[in-house]
Protein backbone atom coordinates (compact mmCIF):
# COMPACT_ATOMS: atom_id res chain seq x y z
CA UNK A 1 0.00 0.00 0.00
CA UNK A 2 0.83 3.58 -0.52
CA UNK A 3 0.41 6.09 2.13
CA UNK A 4 0.54 9.56 1.40
CA UNK A 5 0.08 13.11 2.95
CA UNK A 6 1.32 11.82 6.10
CA UNK A 7 5.12 10.24 7.77
CA UNK A 8 6.35 7.38 9.11
CA UNK A 9 5.50 8.85 12.72
CA UNK A 10 1.73 9.25 11.70
CA UNK A 11 1.53 5.48 10.86
CA UNK A 12 3.43 4.62 13.77
CA UNK A 13 1.35 6.15 16.44
CA UNK A 14 -1.93 4.31 14.30
CA UNK A 15 -0.04 0.96 14.76
CA UNK A 16 0.42 1.93 18.24
CA UNK A 17 -3.51 2.39 18.77
CA UNK A 18 -4.52 -0.61 16.73
CA UNK A 19 -1.84 -2.49 18.63
CA UNK A 20 -4.08 -1.92 21.90
CA UNK A 21 -7.32 -3.53 20.06
CA UNK A 22 -5.26 -6.54 18.70
CA UNK A 23 -2.87 -7.81 21.89
CA UNK A 24 0.36 -6.33 20.40
CA UNK A 25 0.38 -8.63 17.05
CA UNK A 26 0.08 -6.21 14.39
CA UNK A 27 3.47 -5.12 12.85
CA UNK A 28 4.99 -3.33 9.88
CA UNK A 29 6.39 -6.13 7.17
CA UNK A 30 7.18 -3.24 4.55
CA UNK A 31 8.02 0.52 5.81
CA UNK A 32 9.59 2.63 3.66
CA UNK A 33 10.08 6.30 1.86
CA UNK A 34 9.14 6.19 -1.67
CA UNK A 35 9.97 9.76 -2.83
CA UNK A 36 7.21 12.32 -0.84
CA UNK A 37 5.06 8.53 -0.46
CA UNK A 38 5.74 5.92 1.88
CA UNK A 39 5.10 2.12 1.13
CA UNK A 40 3.78 -0.31 3.80
CA UNK A 41 2.29 -3.75 4.40
CA UNK A 42 0.99 -4.63 7.74
CA UNK A 43 1.51 -8.55 8.81
CA UNK A 44 1.00 -10.16 11.80
CA UNK A 45 4.00 -11.16 14.71
CA UNK A 46 1.97 -14.79 15.23
CA UNK A 47 -0.61 -16.29 12.47
CA UNK A 48 -2.46 -17.93 16.08
CA UNK A 49 -2.92 -14.18 17.72
CA UNK A 50 -5.25 -11.77 16.88
CA UNK A 51 -6.06 -9.81 13.64
CA UNK A 52 -4.47 -12.74 11.51
CA UNK A 53 -5.58 -13.46 8.74
CA UNK A 54 -6.85 -17.07 7.39
CA UNK A 55 -6.96 -18.41 3.53
CA UNK A 56 -9.78 -18.65 1.15
CA UNK A 57 -10.71 -22.63 1.84
CA UNK A 58 -13.07 -24.75 1.46
CA UNK A 59 -11.45 -26.56 4.58
CA UNK A 60 -12.21 -26.22 8.24
CA UNK A 61 -10.49 -24.87 10.01
CA UNK A 62 -9.22 -22.69 7.02
CA UNK A 63 -5.46 -22.45 6.95
CA UNK A 64 -3.52 -19.34 9.24
CA UNK A 65 -1.46 -16.97 7.08
CA UNK A 66 1.54 -14.42 8.16
CA UNK A 67 -1.17 -11.54 7.09
CA UNK A 68 -2.99 -9.01 8.91
CA UNK A 69 -6.90 -9.28 8.63
CA UNK A 70 -9.47 -7.24 6.99
CA UNK A 71 -10.40 -5.59 10.18
CA UNK A 72 -6.83 -5.10 11.13
CA UNK A 73 -6.45 -2.79 7.65
CA UNK A 74 -9.51 -0.91 8.60
CA UNK A 75 -8.88 0.18 12.02
CA UNK A 76 -5.21 1.10 11.11
CA UNK A 77 -6.97 3.35 8.74
CA UNK A 78 -9.49 4.79 11.09
CA UNK A 79 -6.81 5.52 13.13
CA UNK A 80 -4.29 6.91 10.59
CA UNK A 81 -7.14 9.73 9.49
CA UNK A 82 -7.59 10.39 13.50
CA UNK A 83 -3.95 11.74 13.44
CA UNK A 84 -3.99 12.92 10.06
CA UNK A 85 -7.30 13.80 8.07
CA UNK A 86 -5.61 14.64 4.95
CA UNK A 87 -4.26 11.32 4.99
CA UNK A 88 -4.87 9.29 1.89
CA UNK A 89 -4.15 5.15 1.45
CA UNK A 90 -3.53 3.94 -2.47
CA UNK A 91 -4.37 0.22 -2.40
CA UNK A 92 -4.40 -2.55 -4.55
CA UNK A 93 -5.99 -1.73 -7.95
CA UNK A 94 -4.85 2.26 -7.30
CA UNK A 95 -8.05 2.34 -5.12
CA UNK A 96 -8.43 5.82 -2.63
CA UNK A 97 -8.66 5.90 0.52
CA UNK A 98 -9.61 8.75 2.72
CA UNK A 99 -11.57 9.79 5.88
CA UNK A 100 -14.49 9.96 3.90
CA UNK A 101 -14.49 6.90 1.62
CA UNK A 102 -13.26 3.58 0.93
CA UNK A 103 -12.66 2.04 4.38
CA UNK A 104 -14.59 -0.69 5.44
CA UNK A 105 -15.55 -1.75 1.75
CA UNK A 106 -15.47 -5.75 1.66
CA UNK A 107 -14.56 -7.89 -1.73
CA UNK A 108 -15.14 -11.40 -2.44
CA UNK A 109 -11.73 -13.74 -1.83
CA UNK A 110 -13.17 -16.70 -2.37
CA UNK A 111 -14.02 -19.00 -5.37
CA UNK A 112 -17.45 -19.41 -7.03
CA UNK A 113 -17.43 -22.66 -5.25
CA UNK A 114 -16.67 -21.52 -1.85
CA UNK A 115 -17.29 -17.98 -1.59
CA UNK A 116 -16.18 -16.13 1.24
CA UNK A 117 -15.71 -12.50 1.91
CA UNK A 118 -12.20 -11.04 3.26
CA UNK A 119 -14.66 -9.80 5.91
CA UNK A 120 -15.13 -13.51 7.20
CA UNK A 121 -11.22 -14.24 6.68
CA UNK A 122 -10.24 -14.33 10.11
CA UNK A 123 -11.49 -15.05 13.59
CA UNK A 124 -12.45 -11.36 14.53
CA UNK A 125 -15.82 -12.39 13.93
CA UNK A 126 -15.82 -15.69 16.30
Amino acid sequence: MIAKNCSMIHLATALTKVNERFANNITFKRLEMKGRNILFTLTVKNSRAPGSRTSASMFNPARRVSAACWHVHGHFFDELFKVVPSAVIVSRGNKKITKDSGNWEDWQIGSMMYPIMYSEACDCNN
